[in-house]
């Protein structure tokens, strides 16, 4: 597998240091990924739900696995 590209964000300090505090065992690189494939699986969810008129528990199921992909592509 290719190394992942890297990019440098700026982040508020007192958000970093309250989610740092939340998940004390995560680097921020982690916490920071960690939040982006939440995001990305509640935009496949929306975008299941618009699509395919799918039930709110198809969707999630849905969203859950599209979650769970990226995390094994993240490796």
């Amino acid at each position: 597998m290719a190394a992942a590209t890297t990019t440098r964000v700026e982040i508020d300090s007192e958000l970093l240091a309250r989610l740092r505090a939340r998940h004390p065992a995560k680097d921020d690189r982690a916490l920071i990924e960690d939040l982006a494939r939440v995001d990305l699986g509640f935009n496949a969810l929306r975008t299941a739900q618009q699509r395919n008129a799918l039930g709110e528990q198809d969707a999630t199921d849905l969203a859950v696995h599209a979650v769970h992909d990226s995390r094994r592509a993240a490796g």
